[in-house]
């Protein structure tokens, strides 16, 4: 929490929930969020997709330092997303951080 702290990004020091790294060092960080990002968002929207037994926060905390297979942008109204394809476990997950490493969003990814 310390790292984040001398960072210089802007957060909510009482709504983090989750700090980690990426697989290249980013700081990334979780906060306890809303209906649009963060943790409120992943379990009120996401929960299903992931089933009723899983810690969202241990998961994350297992895939956020793996090697992306893929990165994209998607633009939503004007903001611009990125979006970062995992595989852990022979099961795919997109993880959608800004450019500071706020996690925005976090679900399973399934082809089709």
């Amino acid at each position: 929490m310390e790292k984040l702290k001398n960072s210089g990004v802007k957060y909510t020091e009482k709504d983090v929930v989750l700090v980690a790294k990426n697989y290249n060092g980013k700081f990334l960080w979780l906060e306890k969020g809303n209906e649009s990002s963060g943790l409120k968002h992943i379990e009120k929207q996401h929960q299903k997709d992931f089933g009723a037994n899983t810690n969202v926060k241990d998961l994350l905390m297992k895939i956020l330092p793996l090697k992306p297979l893929k990165h994209f942008s998607r633009k939503k109204g004007k903001k611009l997303a990125d979006i970062y394809l995992y595989k852990k476990n022979s099961k795919l997950y997109l993880v959608a951080y800004g450019d500071n490493g706020y996690i925005v969003s976090f679900y399973p990814y399934e082809k089709g």
